[in-house]
């Protein structure tokens, strides 16, 4: 078993594939083999009869997701390659959840830091602990977060995008969802069985008809992100010039 697979485990439970965050140590921040192997969970059960919904979760993690590791070193030391590799992985995850053509619901408990919240809410669902939290704390380390910013606002709206953005706040979880970021609480005790159930109930739904809307709903957070991502790029290429 590769490291990858022991920090992200994998399973199939009563028609549920589940991606569980198994790096507590580092605040289940992501590697780039990580978000490799997610990514291709995500796109595999699409193809597998036998699965009809996704869940991604770390239960009694204190911390849901750090968001994406940038301690991460290069294995050929090329720290701007390395950045370049950070950003794909990130990206094909995030089109990983988006296209996936059968439902994916997050479960968080704890803190949704950075890419960790980002992908809480580009799934179908959200459930939240009672006592988590999401942030897009970016901004505090002079980092622009142009996907970030993107995704609440096609999410929740520019109010919601201009609060998380431009404090670096966190957002308790019964804020994010009066705002819309979060489909429903539950206490930490029966979240993942909530999540299981949400998951369940969505993947009863009729497959075509469910990836077709899906896809349509997506269609406004996919332009946005493919703007952010364009963004970016000219950001980091005006801070090499």
């Amino acid at each position: 078993m590769s490291e990858d697979e022991t920090l992200v485990r994998i399973e199939v439970r009563d028609s549920i594939l589940w991606i569980v965050l198994n790096r507590p140590a580092k605040a289940n921040a992501l590697t780039i083999g990580m978000m490799e192997t997610m990514a291709e969970a995500i796109r595999d059960a699409g193809a597998q009869e036998g699965v009809r919904a996704v869940v991604l979760c770390a239960p009694g993690a204190r911390i849901f997701c750090a968001g994406v590791d940038v301690k991460e070193q290069s294995p050929d030391g090329d720290a701007a390659r390395q950045r370049e590799r950070r950003s794909i992985a990130l990206a094909r995850l995030q089109d990983a959840v988006i296209d996936s053509a059968k439902p994916v619901v997050v479960a968080v408990e704890g803190a949704a830091i950075g890419a960790g919240a980002m992908l809480a809410w580009l799934a179908d669902a959200c459930v939240a602990a009672t006592a988590a939290s999401f942030s897009l704390p970016e901004i505090d380390i002079g980092i622009p977060t142009f996907s970030g910013a993107s995704i609440v606002e096609a999410v929740a709206g520019r109010s919601a995008a201009m609060d998380l953005v431009l404090t670096g706040r966190r957002m308790p979880a019964a804020d994010a969802s009066a705002r819309g970021l979060v489909r429903e609480l539950a206490e930490s005790g029966v979240l993942q069985d909530r999540a299981g159930e949400l998951a369940a109930s969505l993947g009863e739904k009729g497959a075509f008809a469910y990836a077709q809307v899906k896809r349509w709903m997506n269609r406004g957070v996919k332009r946005a992100l493919d703007e952010a991502r364009k963004e970016h790029e000219r950001h980091r290429a005006a801070i090499r010039n």
